[in-house]
């Protein structure tokens, strides 16, 4: 067959594309392997920034006792997600307690004065029996900053990672108040973050005045620098210090300081003060002139009726000759 000058033959050429750009994706997944780590890391870094920058949002608010609801869940939304790419590092789990510790804020919880006071009075229990969806966040949260500092021994030195554990301890009781005291004491509060520091306060206020260190409990409260945001009255401050000197067997100083918390205002502190006194009398073996006193306050004693008629009650059980005009038998 004759073909003619610069004839084209139409046969078809074989397309070797689809094999190039197969063998260039191979060699990609191929150095992706190889790099996988690297690669991860390159990612945690700009996850571990962007947390950072999330959670410098979030402080100024805590500080000043307004936690935005959208800026805590997208820090913790952050904080699953680099744990899930980063299951091995310390900081994934510091950051995940971090959150935890962040929504319980969001539940309304406040380090104020006032729960300061009632909590230091009644104890924990009370608080949780009262609402118990705080209890599952502290929990988590401090499980949390316990793996940090199982997985990397950093965490053990870590301010911030510590109170975290300090605060889940004083909230679930399951530590003893010396031994919580203690790690309280340890942590350093010029080294937290701002947005944790009135809760350090909070909390060593809490954990002294319920464990009966009165030497650590004013030493704080007159670090203004720490204990000045909880805005605490001469009054709460004298109160705190008649819990722990009573916590302590100092019946006599506890005494004194009742005296100086209460007032005409038959409020918390001067209920409180008024049940106090009469307990100390009741274990300084002057049962009739603990009596006294709770029969002077119950006509005032308000919701408190209980917890007055409460102590008569276990005080008459160790004095059976005692009389009171109280209905105790209602």
């Amino acid at each position: 067959m004759l073909y003619q000058a610069n004839h084209r033959s139409y046969r078809k050429k074989a397309n070797y594309k689809p094999l190039v750009f197969f063998l260039i994706l191979l060699g990609l997944a191929g150095i992706a392997f190889f790099f996988r780590q690297d690669i991860k890391n390159l990612f945690a870094g700009d996850r571990r920034l962007l947390l950072e920058k999330e959670r410098k949002l979030l402080q100024e608010g805590i500080v000043k006792g307004e936690p935005k609801e959208g800026e805590i869940k997208e820090f913790k939304s952050t904080a699953k997600d680099f744990v899930t790419s980063n299951p091995k590092e310390g900081i994934s789990y510091h950051y995940a307690a971090l959150s935890g510790y962040y929504e319980f804020l969001l539940l309304g919880f406040r380090f104020d004065s006032v729960t300061l006071s009632k909590i230091a009075y009644t104890g924990f229990q009370e608080f949780l029996e009262q609402d118990s969806s705080y209890l599952p966040l502290v929990e988590d949260s401090y499980r949390q900053a316990l793996r940090a500092q199982a997985i990397d021994p950093e965490f053990l030195e870590s301010t911030d990672n510590r109170y975290l554990i300090a605060f889940g301890e004083s909230i679930r009781q399951k530590l003893s108040r010396s031994a919580l005291n203690k790690l309280l004491i340890s942590i350093e509060p010029e080294k937290l973050s701002p947005e944790l520091k009135s809760g350090y306060a909070w909390t060593c206020l809490v954990g002294s005045a319920l464990s009966g260190n009165t030497e650590f409990l004013k030493k704080i409260l007159s670090q203004q620098d720490i204990s000045g945001s909880l805005l605490l009255s001469a009054r709460e401050s004298d109160f705190l210090i008649a819990l722990s000197e009573f916590r302590a067997g100092q019946y006599v100083s506890s005494l004194n300081y009742l005296r100086r918390v209460k007032n005409a205002n038959e409020d918390f502190l001067t209920g409180s003060s008024k049940i106090l006194e009469a307990r100390i009398f009741y274990y300084q073996n002057l049962s009739p002139k603990a009596i006294a006193l709770l029969e002077e306050y119950y006509p005032n004693s308000g919701d408190r009726k209980e917890e007055v008629l409460n102590l008569t009650r276990e005080i008459l059980s160790k004095n059976q000759t005692l009389k009171t005009k109280l209905p105790i038998e209602d």
